[in-house]
């Protein structure tokens, strides 16, 4: 008995000791508490847990290692409190692991001192002594995120990485599947506002993903799963370790401008500074040309002669191109993975030897062969084959195309095979950048069918939807209709636009169309027409949602022995005239969160003089099938309207009156302060509303020009107090009627007008409305002063 009880004092005593041991070795969790945010991190356990102070957001129980399985690890932890970049200020805990037999990790959690920004990166290093193959890494993990309220009120929607991949919106109550998307993944609670983004802020090796399931097992309404991992597909070699990707977890309660906030870090992180490198100057009329604006007549009439005949030389600018051909044909699906060939000026890859290619033939890309740019030779010989297209080319403006297509995966058989599929992108993408760079300054890299969130830093213009021209609705040839791949593919990656890259939204058509002959259809395609409303619809928010103008049509086609009326429609020229060039200035889909596809975007505009906002809303089919549809709204085809909050909808002041006018039906609405209720509209048709700040003197609230109305005609503008005189500069167009349209509160009237060489003007006044109407005749700027 007395043995018994010693040997059970021995073990107890043994066992106090080890855990007074694991204690003493274990370190102590760590908090921090910033102006918004606070974190702590157990460093044992390799968990944190974070809250947006004050509200009810938060992460509970985040974790990264597999199976939530810390044993046998033995980490380290540091704090840096002034860990400062460009991304921003933050007081960043870094966990050091190591456990035999196991990659080292290198884990980091930054947390903004001003903001609400978490970003966490994890970085790995291969001390094993033999090569590690690594496939997908969980970065976070948490079964316990909260917005407050319940999953039944939480809405979720994300980002894919190819270009006619789009979103759902979808209830997190129903997500009992986890949802994936791949750049982001937003949650928004619609009744507060409260949101929480996921998603990335690099992507230079690990390619991003983001997963959004309700609570556990259904039993819990208030939390959802979140997980946020990178997916490599390499295997790396003793001795080597990289950082890891930079992912951000924001909470906020403006779930779009959190989206903006992403894609303004992704522009930072990778440099890019896309307006100043790449700007669409106005006052550079060839390099607006040549880079933002097209007009293609698919082959059968020369653009120019469409231009000149219907007056639209200036407003596209005079240095439209003639159809160009490449010196060497197409060869295989593409050219993507083997011969090359789809860049313009550049000749095929026939020329590279085999060891340039894989082994291996797939059936994905119809028995193409794939290229090796994990090979130095293969990268050698592709920068000689870009820098050859810059032959004679060094002053030019205009696209180039990189070809490399939707589908860039990592495939076995690699020369290196720790390059990641993002690598070998960027290894085969970077002769282009320094081709445009280096030596075509004036030209951009466009990218026409890539993984969108691989080309950052490489591209300038990005087709952010599948092919948008074969047809308004109409489903042939393997076309889907209009709306859907455009307007969707608009909507979700609207925050990319003039931060990252500059958003094409494919080409527009305002009256005949053309399936190109590659449809998978048989035959060269099929021809239609639209209506008015359709290309109403189309032309405006083409051009509203994107920053690209890309007009495509079918004047005539006698090489099919089809008729087209020789002669477009006044109106359809119009439309032309009124959406071409764009400017730097980009817009939100303002309901975003409510319908699929969005119909409200708001443009900010500000210039020096002054700020305001364009507002577009779209009605874009009288099709209920079409139409999708959340369980709490009801079908809103017919007479189209919505309420729209000054603060949260549209970034103005809730406490201030503002001036509305609308461009197409040339009318002034009214006035309003807080809310703004929109008109009612058809389907096939739009409203683009300006709304400017209601002053106590004359305001300029819209011109004729353009729909995005001042922001691309006036160059100058004030009021003097003194003389009781508005004054201004706008831009004009030889020949063309141009409208100032000028609030005019009560207490004052216009009394003349002055005008720059020697035009005259006229006015005419209707209620508060004063028209100035005049004609330029040379093109030049127009100072122009209206006296009360």
């Amino acid at each position: 008995m007395n043995n018994t009880i010693s040997i059970r004092v021995f073990l107890l005593l043994s066992v106090i000791a080890i855990c007074q041991g694991a204690l003493v070795g274990a370190e102590a969790p760590i908090t921090v508490d910033t102006a918004n945010l606070l974190v702590s991190i157990d460093p044992g356990a390799c968990h944190w847990s974070a809250e947006v102070k004050g509200t009810p957001m938060r992460l509970n129980e985040v974790y990264f290692l597999p199976d939530d399985d810390a044993s046998g690890w033995k980490v380290v932890s540091s704090v840096n409190q002034d860990d400062s970049s460009n991304l921003g200020s933050f007081v960043t805990v870094t966990l050091r692991g190591t456990k035999p037999g196991r990659l080292d990790f290198e884990y980091q959690i930054s947390v903004s001192k001003t903001g609400t920004d978490l970003l966490v990166s994890l970085g790995r290093s291969n001390n094993t002594g033999k090569p590690a193959d690594i496939g997908n890494m969980d970065y976070f993990i948490s079964n316990d995120a909260r917005l407050g309220g319940t999953t039944d009120k939480w809405i979720s929607l994300g980002t894919m990485s190819r270009n006619e991949e789009y979103y759902d919106l979808s209830w997190v109550v129903d997500l009992v599947t986890p949802k994936m998307y791949q750049v982001n993944q937003v949650v928004k609670n619609v009744d507060t506002g409260n949101s929480l983004l996921v998603g990335h802020v690099t992507t230079l090796k690990g390619s991003s993903r983001f997963e959004v399931a309700h609570g556990w097992t259904g039993k819990v309404p208030d939390r959802m799963q979140v997980r946020g991992y990178c997916s490599y597909k390499v295997t790396m070699p003793p001795g080597k370790s990289f950082p890891g990707e930079k992912l951000l977890i924001e909470f906020s309660n403006d779930a779009i401008r959190a989206m903006e906030h992403q894609s303004d870090l992704i522009a930072i992180a990778h440099d890019i500074r896309l307006k100043q490198r790449r700007p669409i100057d106005l006052e550079d009329k060839e390099l607006v040309s040549g880079n933002y604006v097209r007009f293609s007549d698919q082959g059968h009439r020369t653009a120019s002669q469409f231009l000149k005949t219907y007056g639209l030389y200036d407003f596209y600018y005079p240095q439209p191109r003639e159809p160009s051909q490449s010196p060497q044909p197409r060869v295989g699906p593409w050219g993507v993975y083997g011969l090359g060939g789809t860049i313009r000026g550049s000749p095929p890859r026939l020329s590279y030897p085999a060891e340039c290619y894989l082994s291996i033939h797939t059936r994905k890309y119809l028995g193409d062969k794939i290229i090796d740019f994990s090979n130095p030779l293969t990268i050698k010989l592709e920068r000689e084959r870009a820098f050859q297209n810059a032959v004679g080319n060094e002053n030019a403006t205009g696209t180039i195309e990189m070809d490399y297509v939707d589908d860039w995966d990592k495939w076995p058989g690699q020369y290196d095979p720790y390059m990641s599929a993002l690598e070998t992108y960027h290894a085969g993408a970077a002769p282009w950048r320094e081709l445009i760079d280096q030596k075509s300054p004036r030209r951009t890299n466009r990218s026409n069918m890539a993984l969108i969130d691989y080309g950052y830093g490489f591209v300038d213009i990005c087709r952010i939807s599948a092919d948008s021209d074969g047809g308004f609705e109409e489903k042939d040839g393997g076309y889907n209709f209009w709306f859907t791949e455009s307007v969707q593919g608009g909507a979700i990656r609207a925050f990319y636009n003039g931060r990252v890259f500059w958003n094409d939204l494919d080409s527009f058509h305002v009256y005949s169309w053309e399936s190109p002959g590659w449809v998978p259809n048989g035959g060269y395609g099929t021809t239609g027409r639209f209506n008015y409303g359709q290309a109403k619809v189309s032309a405006n928010f083409k051009a509203f949602a994107g920053n690209t103008v890309y007009v495509m049509e079918a004047p005539n086609d006698p090489l099919l022995n089809r008729e087209f009326d020789a002669k477009y429609p006044d109106n359809r020229i119009e439309l032309l005239k009124r959406v071409s060039p764009p400017t730097m200035d980009v817009s939100y889909p303002v309901d975003l969160f409510v319908r699929k596809p969005a119909q409200i975007w708001n443009m900010p505009v500000e210039r020096p003089f002054g700020k305001w906002s364009v507002l577009g809303v779209f009605n874009f089919t009288n099709d209920l099938n079409r139409v999708s549809k959340l369980a709490w709204r009801p079908f809103e085809t017919f007479g189209f309207t919505a309420r729209l909050d000054a603060a949260k909808d549209l970034r103005l002041d809730p406490n201030k009156e503002y001036v509305v006018y609308e461009f197409w039906s040339k009318k002034l609405i009214g006035i309003f302060k807080g809310t703004f209720e929109t008109r009612p509209l058809n389907p096939y048709d739009c409203d683009i509303y300006s709304i400017v700040e209601k002053q106590d003197r004359p305001v300029l609230i819209s011109t004729s020009r353009h729909i995005r109305q001042m922001a691309f005609d006036i160059k100058d503008l004030s009021y003097d107090d003194q003389q009781r005189t508005l004054r201004g500069i706008s831009r004009a167009v030889a020949g063309d009627p141009y409208q100032l349209r000028i609030y005019v509160p009560d207490g004052f009237s216009g009394k003349r007008v002055q005008l720059s060489e020697g035009l005259a003007g006229t006015m005419k006044t209707d209620g508060n409305l004063l028209m100035v109407d005049y004609t330029s005749s040379t093109g030049k700027d127009v100072e122009w002063k209206v006296f009360f």
